[in-house]
């Protein structure tokens, strides 16, 4: 069945790279950083339960994203679109 709610949008970032332009396009409900493929996880479920229906950033290392996604059956690098809902996390094209 599908989920009811509006999906969070998490936007996963490289910290250290430059944003994508079309980030600059989108209105950002809050941006956060994080360490680890265990905290992108954490941190994406945690908001994305905060913040259904907007769209946030997170910055990590592109390894730990890479394993988050991973973690998640998703296969992909940033920066990613992943829409978050109680069904799970589906990568979905970039505005």
């Amino acid at each position: 069945m599908a989920d009811l709610q509006c999906p969070a949008t998490a936007i996963l970032l490289d910290a250290a790279a430059a944003p994508p332009p079309w980030l600059a396009r989108l209105q950002v409900a809050g941006r956060f950083e994080a360490r680890g493929s265990d905290a992108v996880v954490a941190l994406v479920e945690e908001t994305a339960d905060l913040c259904r229906g907007e769209v946030f950033v997170v910055a990590a290392p592109p390894a730990d994203i890479d394993q988050a996604l991973r973690t998640q059956g998703i296969a992909g690098t940033a920066p990613i679109v992943i829409d978050i809902d109680s069904d799970g996390w589906r990568a979905v094209p970039a505005p």
